[in-house]
């Protein structure tokens, strides 16, 4: 991902809590809101009741690679920060759950196309 991609301020991630919407699966939820520039940035906040660190960082890269899958498929709306919360149950999950979880909080959110 670019650096101009990422969410990486607390600024920016309390914008999004605060004037953005939600949509809720059983191991992901998603916050969103639109941004005016352009592009879609993303935020991934896994707490460490999920799991240890490996566990959080191995579900980093699970949800910013489906979020890059999903973005070169040309298939979401531009002009969006998204943040994805992963809940507790979702140190389990493999690269193909966490894709369709996303894709359909995404279709809820009406940010895929």
């Amino acid at each position: 991902m670019k650096r101009e991609e990422r969410l990486k301020k607390n600024y920016e991630f309390k914008q999004v809590y605060a004037t953005g919407k939600s949509r809720a699966a059983k191991y992901t939820i998603i916050y969103y809101c639109i941004n005016n520039r352009g592009i879609c940035r993303l935020g991934v906040v896994i707490s460490k009741k999920v799991g240890k660190s490996v566990v959080r960082h191995r579900l980093k890269r699970l949800y910013k690679e489906a979020f890059s899958r999903l973005k070169l498929q040309e298939k979401m709306e531009k002009g969006y920060d998204i943040i994805i919360v992963a809940r507790k149950g979702a140190a389990a999950l493999k690269f193909a759950q966490v894709l369709e979880e996303m894709t359909e909080l995404l279709k809820k959110g009406n940010i895929l196309r």
